[in-house]
């Protein structure tokens, strides 16, 4: 039989509904001839749908699949209610809408009428229904409007191959469907600002709707395309020249029509060669102007340096050197400042100290930090509340009600090197008290941040704002994490290229040495061997990769099977290759905003925030995660924001901090790995540390530093404000 697309009306007898809008369902037909039969006289439809209803009649658009172990499937492409008509077709639709009791209702009100015509345009009286009120009503009247609504979007842009999963979020976004093809006929590239569809497929929708491929609207939208290009890897900026070029080569225009433009595009701003979104130089600016205007319009704080460090000195009976005492100088002079240390150096100790100095002086404070991970270590040393950037600010939220300010004295935000430009701006924004003061925490050989940027070794290099640089490592004569941390950053091998076996390095670092086809095996040793002395929650295994046989995904299945295997008690739930079970450890990978916790608290989970699964609610599809600050409900079908955290990204880690630390390293990362990668994952442990790796692979990683440096403009900025 042919594999190419066809249409069949089909009437769905039974099924399943799956996580991520999967189904796979048996159906009947009367037109035969289209599909071979199984010996129950029925055929099976499989993909990315809505939910079918038994007995329910749809038309569909449909692909044959031959599968190895299932046989004949047919593939939906697009599938659409056929719209009842009739008074028993009707009723078995209007079944799905409502209980048997409203249904009855309704039907002995009007038992002669169409309904769902009544519905829709609202001429149906429900108070002649008993038992239906005008809130019931329109409950009612709005799920089979939006059942309508949906129906109306599938068949205009299921023939596009796009996916329901991406139509529902097109409906979402413009809030109606008749509304959202309004604005698609009109220009498809408006499409790219949905979630989830980029200027390729918009392109291509483009192309299969037939619209003009020579439109300006198309030119535009391929310009922004390479610029965001450009943000994702970190820059803000991409020069002219190179600009048109590949904007020539990706739609195949002419460089005058692209340059013309250029010239006409809102939403982009040209400073001499460079090419940037208005939006972003816009946050560059800000944030430039911003810590300048605080910094030449604050005073000085009143107190005694000196007597101060003395009674701190005495309180923990430790000695502070110049670099870390020039820092509470710095403190009292300015009101900007950066704290920039390597590990080991005493940055978390100076943090403690500094809080101690603000409550003595009766200032107020805010402790922040990029992501969820880095604001639950903050909190965690420095003993006081910590939150993220985006909970402070309100990222996701209404910002109409004027609600996010920040009035706090004084603001700390710690893990500097992964603040991206943007999030920094609205920050600074937020701040409402007008004599703030701000210091910023970070160490510059980390990895730069993953959002758009470089505003930690912008605002560094500059030379125009006060840093403390500390750069003297206690206890490295220790050997251990401190030591072979600050070897990686200085690039001073502690191991030969050949050198295989174990090596101990102080008394909380062991490197195994290990032949490449070795490792899997290696992990789970590894694993096993940190398991004496510390538990599941206080591990965290490392990779450079989510894939391959040493990615975090096949190895969090290896740990599961480890600390949480099936016993059969334990509920669990299956999704794609993965098994979610209680009392698993996972991690958020999505900021999700107003989200109802099981004890009535309104929350927002961000990226980054881990948690443990308490229970999974099988019946009613709904996963519940204790992230520690509440407990909260998860959709089965939403899992897609969900990972295991036993084994995270070395990238990932930033900012997080655990007892014990596992660090995968193998021939086959080599491409990804660099010292400052390298330096991350290692510094990311507080009481022990294994290194699994060749040994050729860690002095290869040495060799190589991450060019920090971006294209972007703060520096100049600040550089230009400095010199005014």
């Amino acid at each position: 039989m042919s594999s190419e697309l066809f249409e069949i009306e089909l009437t769905v007898l039974k099924g399943k509904h799956y996580q991520n809008d999967f189904g796979r369902y048996y159906c009947t037909t009367d037109e035969w001839e289209k599909v071979e039969f199984d010996k129950e006289s029925t055929f099976v439809i499989i993909g990315t749908m809505p939910v079918l209803n038994e007995n329910g009649k749809y038309k569909a658009t449909l692909k044959r699949k031959d599968h190895p172990t299932f046989g004949v499937q047919y593939e939906v492409k697009m599938i659409l209610n056929c719209m009842p008509t009739t008074k028993e077709t009707q009723r078995d639709f209007l079944k799905t809408m409502m209980t048997e009791l409203q249904l009855k209702a309704i039907y002995n009100a009007y038992p002669d009428h169409d309904i769902i015509a009544l519905m829709k345009d609202d001429t149906f009286d429900y108070r002649k229904v008993k038992g239906i009120g005008e809130f019931t009503y329109g409950l009612i009247r709005k799920r089979i409007i939006d059942n309508l609504d949906v129906q109306q979007a599938l068949a205009t842009f299921g023939k596009y191959d796009i996916s329901y999963k991406k139509i529902m979020k097109m409906v979402r976004h413009y809030g109606s469907t008749e509304l959202l093809i309004q604005r698609v006929e009109e220009n498809p590239y408006e499409l790219t600002s949905v979630s989830g569809i980029g200027f390729k497929k918009a392109d291509e929708i483009a192309k299969n709707m037939g619209y003009d491929m020579s439109s300006p609207f198309r030119i535009r939208a391929a310009i922004t395309y390479v610029i965001e290009e450009e943000q994702m890897n970190g820059h803000t900026y991409i020069e002219y020249d190179e600009l048109v070029i590949r904007v020539r080569d990706l739609i195949s225009r002419s460089e005058d029509c692209i340059k013309a433009e250029l010239r006409n595009h809102d939403g982009i701003i040209l400073i001499g060669d460079r090419v940037s979104k208005q939006k972003t130089y816009n946050d560059e600016k800000y944030v430039a102007e911003k810590l300048n205007y605080i910094l030449d319009n604050s005073k000085e704080l009143v107190f005694d340096v000196e007597s101060f460090i003395t009674n701190q000195e005495q309180l923990y009976n430790i000695s502070l050197t110049d670099q870390q005492k020039s820092f509470f100088y710095n403190i009292k002079k300015y009101g900007v400042n950066f704290l920039v240390g390597y590990a080991g150096c005493g940055k978390s100790m100076l943090q403690k100290l500094f809080i101690n100095l603000l409550e003595e002086l009766g200032l107020s404070y805010a402790l922040l930090s990029p992501t969820g991970k880095a604001a639950k270590v903050l909190a965690k040393y420095t003993e006081r509340a910590a939150s993220t950037i985006h909970r402070a600010t309100g990222v996701g939220k209404d910002e109409s009600e004027g609600l996010y300010e920040i009035d706090k004295d004084f603001v700390i935000v710690d893990e500097a090197s992964m603040l991206g430009v943007s999030l920094c701006a609205r920050m600074l924004r937020r701040l409402t008290n007008k004599n703030v003061r701000i210091l910023f925490i970070g160490d510059d050989f980390q990895i730069a941040s993953v959002d758009m940027g470089n505003f930690l070794y912008d605002s560094i290099k500059s030379e125009t704002l006060p840093v403390t640089k500390l750069d003297v490592v206690f206890r490295q004569s220790e050997g251990g994490i401190l030591d072979i941390a600050t070897k990686i950053r200085q690039g001073k091998k502690f191991i030969g290229n050949k050198d295989y076996g174990t090596f101990k390095f102080g008394e909380n670092v062991t490197l195994y040495s290990a032949k490449q086809d070795r490792m899997v095996d290696g992990c789970e040793y590894s694993y096993k061997q940190l398991m004496h002395q510390f538990s599941p929650d206080d591990i965290m295994v490392l990779s450079p990769t989510k894939r391959s046989d040493l990615g975090t995904h096949s190895i969090n299945q290896s740990i599961q099977k480890i600390v949480n295997p099936h016993d059969g008690l334990k509920r669990e739930w299956s999704m794609r290759d993965s098994v979610f079970r209680e009392s698993d450890n996972v991690i958020n990978v999505k900021n999700t905003y107003d989200v109802t916790a099981l004890d009535g608290k309104v929350v927002d989970i961000v990226n980054g925030d881990t948690g443990k699964i308490q229970t999974i609610d099988l019946e009613n599809k709904i996963i519940n995660i204790d992230y520690g600050f509440s407990i909260v409900p998860v959709k089965l079908d939403e899992l897609d924001n969900i990972l295991h955290s036993y084994c995270i990204t070395m990238h990932k880690s930033q900012g997080s901090a655990a007892k014990a630390v596992l660090v995968i390293l193998d021939k086959s990362h080599k491409f990804q790995l660099n010292a400052n990668l390298l330096y991350t994952a290692v510094t990311r442990a507080s009481d022990y540390l294994i290194i699994l790796a060749q040994a050729d692979v860690i002095n290869h990683a040495m060799t190589k530093n991450a060019s920090l440096q971006r294209n972007t403009f703060l520096m100049e900025m600040l550089m230009a404000l400095d010199n005014e």
